[in-house]
């Protein structure tokens, strides 16, 4: 991964300089995400107004019964059973949104009530989103950060698969190559470190230190989860979700900052959020209990488009043949 993303950025990174700060993000339809973030801006995002529909229709009677764990999905669960989420969901009346639910509620998975047939999907598609966008921070903080989002989709747009990555790039990554007195010497030393230093966000692992277990010896973040790790809840945690359900998702559960609202942490929880979770449902809220215990970072954010390139491998998707 590092060598396709150093090699292939290179050449453009050094042409775009970062003194002249450029615009690269593309545009987004329904997220609304800057092109060039000013550190303490925020993009907005307005919840839609509708609310999740409940139900007291029974589960469907007799079958196997699956109970509820932190971090589980339909997706998850069908898979589990080796179901489809369609039989997944046909066997469960009582979930009327197949994106919240919650921990200890009872699930059917008996493969004999989706007729003993197990429909796999018959096509498979595959998209990756590209999104960069630059970050000013000031003096020597600015950055320009590439978000990428390589993922399966279904023959009915649903998430098979995903990986979310971030190249973080910084002022210190090229140390002597915008100096146009530089000689030889130290171009060929900044090209031979692009393999030796260059990592991706995944690729630094622990050493990325978000939770500052390195760097202060003890993890201060609200999860206690590494960035790779929120990452990873967040990438199960839309498996078997359209594009247009995940956005949905994202409008309606994150904050201003694109992070999802802390209902594990109600310390945390401005006087803002408060006036919008207070509307949730009780399976909406724990539903953010579930999700802010493993990840709290944000999915569109002056770090990282999350959002926006996940929407742009869609865009861009092509049949697996």
């Amino acid at each position: 991964m590092r060598k396709v993303i150093a090699h292939s950025l290179v050449l453009f990174l050094v042409l775009t300089a970062f003194a002249v700060a450029p615009v690269l993000t593309s545009s987004v339809d329904a997220v609304s995400a800057a092109t060039t973030w000013v550190e303490g801006t925020p993009t907005t995002t307005t919840a839609p107004t509708t609310t999740t529909p409940t139900s007291t229709t029974a589960p469907v009677a007799g079958g196997d019964v699956y109970v509820v764990v932190s971090g589980d999905t339909m997706y998850k669960i069908a898979t589990k059973y080796k179901l489809t989420l369609d039989q997944l969901l046909a066997m469960n009346p009582q979930v009327t949104n197949r994106n919240m639910i919650y921990v200890g509620q009872k699930i059917y998975v008996s493969a004999a009530k989706a007729g003993g047939t197990l429909a796999a999907a018959t096509e498979l598609y595959h998209g990756f989103g590209f999104v960069s966008n630059y970050r000013v921070r000031g003096a020597q903080k600015d950055n320009l950060n590439f978000t990428t989002a390589s993922v399966l989709f279904d023959q009915n747009g649903r998430i098979v698969d995903l990986t979310w990555d971030v190249m973080e790039v910084t002022y210190g990554l090229f140390p002597g190559w915008l100096d146009p007195e530089a000689d030889q010497a130290t171009k060929d030393a900044f090209v031979a470190a692009i393999d030796n230093v260059w990592e991706t966000k995944r690729e630094e692992g622990y050493a990325y230190d978000m939770t500052h277990l390195i760097s202060k010896g003890v993890a201060d973040n609200a999860s206690k989860k590494e960035w790779f790790e929120q990452l990873d809840y967040f990438e199960l945690f839309f498996k078997g979700m359209t594009v247009a359900e995940v956005e949905a998702w994202f409008n309606k559960y994150t904050d201003v900052n694109g992070r999802p609202y802390k209902m594990a942490y109600p310390d945390k929880l401005t006087d803002a959020d408060k006036a919008i979770t207070v509307t949730f449902t009780p399976e909406e809220q724990k539903m953010l209990v579930d999700v802010t215990t493993s990840a709290t970072m944000s999915l569109e954010d002056p770090h990282s488009l999350f959002i926006t390139a996940l929407k742009e491998a869609y865009a861009a998707k092509e049949l697996v043949k």
